[in-house]
């Protein structure tokens, strides 16, 4: 059977996404975006790493904590203040994929986008996509676990996507989640 053209981009979008996450220095996480207009053009990749400023050689990627260090120098004269030693692991200077490819759009977001993506977005990741526009997110491997402390945070990513009428493509089927109440539990 010949694929439509929307299956033949959405097979080539997520090759591509898949070649940008082995641009990740995580050793332990690789995740890339695409962010794509309706028309088919790439508007915006992205791969988690750290901020595109910082020093790659002073960052830790990984998850195992490692000690870290910085002095405090007067802004006016550089007169030393005083040296700071702490341990830190790679999570608090991670940026996500789609935070990178949103970044990275500068803004520029046309209406009807798609966000390819590996994983589902976290919910701040989920918060970002819904501030910026994105139509649609199109999610390539489902790794939820149901034991997960991460559940939260799936049923807070479909909570914002409603609310900001964005679909979720996982793993090939269309969802379109929408806001409804709570069940009585009389």
């Amino acid at each position: 059977m010949q694929k439509n053209r929307t299956q033949l981009k959405d097979e080539v979008y997520t090759a591509m996404m898949l070649a940008q996450a082995k641009l990740s220095k995580d050793e332990n996480t690789q995740m890339g975006a695409i962010l794509v207009s309706k028309e088919g053009r790439v508007i915006s990749t992205g791969y988690n790493g750290a901020p595109a400023s910082f020093d790659d050689s002073t960052i830790p990627y990984t998850r195992h904590k490692q000690m870290l260090a910085y002095d405090l120098l007067d802004a006016d004269t550089d007169e030393f203040i005083s040296h700071h030693e702490f341990e830190a692991n790679k999570y608090p200077f991670m940026v996500h994929a789609e935070i990178n490819a949103l970044h990275y759009a500068r803004g520029k977001v046309p209406e009807g986008s798609k966000l390819y993506v590996i994983g589902f977005p976290c919910e701040r990741c989920a918060l970002d996509i819904s501030l910026a526009g994105v139509s649609e997110v199109f999610v390539t491997k489902d790794d939820y676990d149901a034991k997960s402390s991460l559940n939260n945070s799936r049923d807070t990513a479909y909570y914002m996507f409603a609310e900001a009428g964005i679909v979720v493509t996982l793993c090939g089927k269309r969802l379109r989640p929408i806001i409804s109440r709570p069940k009585n539990n009389d």
